[in-house]
Protein backbone atom coordinates (compact mmCIF):
# COMPACT_ATOMS: atom_id res chain seq x y z
CA UNK A 1 0.00 0.00 0.00
CA UNK A 2 1.62 3.34 1.52
CA UNK A 3 5.15 2.17 1.53
CA UNK A 4 4.66 1.20 -2.59
CA UNK A 5 3.53 4.53 -3.54
CA UNK A 6 6.69 5.79 -1.26
CA UNK A 7 9.03 3.73 -2.97
CA UNK A 8 7.25 4.61 -6.19
CA UNK A 9 7.22 8.51 -5.73
CA UNK A 10 11.08 7.91 -4.03
CA UNK A 11 12.12 6.48 -7.60
CA UNK A 12 9.88 9.04 -9.69
CA UNK A 13 11.63 12.30 -7.36
CA UNK A 14 15.24 10.50 -8.34
CA UNK A 15 14.73 10.39 -12.13
CA UNK A 16 13.17 13.60 -12.02
CA UNK A 17 16.01 14.86 -10.35
CA UNK A 18 18.86 13.68 -12.17
CA UNK A 19 16.59 14.40 -15.44
CA UNK A 20 16.79 18.08 -14.45
CA UNK A 21 20.55 17.91 -13.82
CA UNK A 22 21.26 16.55 -17.12
CA UNK A 23 19.05 19.19 -18.74
CA UNK A 24 21.36 21.76 -17.03
CA UNK A 25 24.68 20.09 -18.21
CA UNK A 26 23.53 20.12 -21.55
CA UNK A 27 22.12 23.52 -21.58
CA UNK A 28 25.38 24.45 -20.18
CA UNK A 29 27.72 22.74 -23.21
CA UNK A 30 25.43 23.97 -26.09
CA UNK A 31 25.32 27.52 -24.78
CA UNK A 32 29.70 27.07 -24.67
CA UNK A 33 30.09 25.48 -27.37
CA UNK A 34 29.61 28.41 -30.02
CA UNK A 35 31.69 30.42 -27.33
CA UNK A 36 34.35 27.98 -27.78
CA UNK A 37 34.30 27.87 -31.34
CA UNK A 38 34.93 31.35 -31.36
CA UNK A 39 38.01 30.72 -29.09
CA UNK A 40 39.25 28.17 -31.17
CA UNK A 41 39.02 29.75 -34.75
CA UNK A 42 40.60 33.07 -33.16
CA UNK A 43 43.65 30.80 -32.03
CA UNK A 44 44.03 28.49 -35.10
CA UNK A 45 46.55 30.45 -37.64
CA UNK A 46 49.02 30.11 -34.68
CA UNK A 47 48.99 26.45 -34.16
CA UNK A 48 51.38 24.65 -35.48
CA UNK A 49 50.11 20.73 -35.25
CA UNK A 50 46.61 18.85 -35.25
CA UNK A 51 47.71 18.04 -31.35
CA UNK A 52 47.86 21.64 -30.21
CA UNK A 53 44.98 21.91 -31.89
CA UNK A 54 43.03 19.26 -29.77
CA UNK A 55 44.94 20.33 -26.36
CA UNK A 56 43.87 24.30 -27.56
CA UNK A 57 40.28 22.87 -27.50
CA UNK A 58 40.24 21.18 -24.02
CA UNK A 59 42.05 24.23 -22.52
CA UNK A 60 39.59 26.27 -24.29
CA UNK A 61 36.85 24.52 -22.66
CA UNK A 62 38.20 24.24 -19.27
CA UNK A 63 38.85 27.67 -18.53
CA UNK A 64 35.13 29.03 -20.23
CA UNK A 65 33.70 25.67 -17.40
CA UNK A 66 35.65 27.46 -14.71
CA UNK A 67 35.57 31.22 -15.58
CA UNK A 68 31.68 30.63 -15.02
CA UNK A 69 32.29 28.49 -11.60
CA UNK A 70 33.73 31.78 -10.84
CA UNK A 71 31.48 34.43 -12.04
CA UNK A 72 28.37 31.80 -10.16
CA UNK A 73 30.69 32.16 -6.75
CA UNK A 74 31.87 35.74 -6.53
CA UNK A 75 28.63 37.42 -8.12
CA UNK A 76 25.85 35.58 -6.65
CA UNK A 77 23.40 38.02 -8.10
CA UNK A 78 24.32 37.38 -11.59
CA UNK A 79 21.65 34.85 -12.43
CA UNK A 80 19.44 38.42 -11.81
CA UNK A 81 21.45 40.20 -14.34
CA UNK A 82 20.99 37.06 -16.62
CA UNK A 83 17.43 37.02 -16.33
CA UNK A 84 16.96 40.59 -16.83
CA UNK A 85 19.10 40.96 -20.01
CA UNK A 86 17.86 37.58 -21.38
CA UNK A 87 13.88 38.68 -21.14
CA UNK A 88 14.28 41.84 -22.74
CA UNK A 89 16.76 40.44 -25.16
CA UNK A 90 14.33 37.53 -26.07
CA UNK A 91 11.50 39.30 -26.43
CA UNK A 92 13.32 41.65 -28.82
CA UNK A 93 15.20 39.39 -30.72
CA UNK A 94 12.09 36.72 -31.22
CA UNK A 95 8.83 38.77 -31.03
CA UNK A 96 9.26 42.40 -31.66
CA UNK A 97 12.09 42.59 -34.17
CA UNK A 98 10.48 39.88 -36.85
CA UNK A 99 7.22 41.85 -36.45
CA UNK A 100 8.81 44.96 -37.30
CA UNK A 101 10.90 43.83 -39.78
CA UNK A 102 7.90 41.75 -41.46
CA UNK A 103 6.13 45.16 -41.27
CA UNK A 104 9.03 47.16 -42.86
CA UNK A 105 9.80 44.27 -45.34
CA UNK A 106 6.18 43.68 -46.45
CA UNK A 107 3.90 46.53 -45.14
CA UNK A 108 2.77 47.85 -48.57
CA UNK A 109 1.59 44.42 -49.65
CA UNK A 110 0.17 42.61 -46.33
CA UNK A 111 -3.07 42.36 -45.92
CA UNK A 112 -4.81 44.54 -42.92
CA UNK A 113 -4.71 40.93 -40.55
CA UNK A 114 -1.41 40.63 -41.40
CA UNK A 115 -0.30 44.55 -40.79
CA UNK A 116 -2.71 43.81 -37.15
CA UNK A 117 -1.17 40.38 -36.02
CA UNK A 118 2.12 42.32 -36.46
CA UNK A 119 1.41 44.94 -34.52
CA UNK A 120 -0.16 43.09 -32.21
CA UNK A 121 3.23 41.04 -31.85
CA UNK A 122 5.42 44.45 -31.32
CA UNK A 123 2.59 45.62 -28.62
CA UNK A 124 2.61 42.43 -26.88
CA UNK A 125 6.01 41.87 -26.95
CA UNK A 126 6.79 45.33 -25.67
CA UNK A 127 4.34 45.03 -23.02
CA UNK A 128 5.68 41.41 -21.77
CA UNK A 129 8.84 42.80 -21.39
CA UNK A 130 7.75 46.04 -19.58
CA UNK A 131 6.20 43.47 -17.07
CA UNK A 132 8.55 41.28 -16.41
CA UNK A 133 11.04 43.86 -16.32
CA UNK A 134 8.99 45.35 -13.20
CA UNK A 135 8.61 41.64 -12.12
CA UNK A 136 12.04 41.05 -12.32
CA UNK A 137 13.46 44.23 -10.35
CA UNK A 138 11.03 43.38 -7.96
Amino acid sequence: GFEEMLTAAGILMTALTWLMILTAISKFTLTMFPLALGFEEMLTGVLPSDLAMELLDSVVKIVLIFSSLAVAIFFPSFSFLCSLVGLICTMIVSVIFPALAHLKLFGTSLSYLDKTIDWLLVVGGSAIAIVGTIATLK
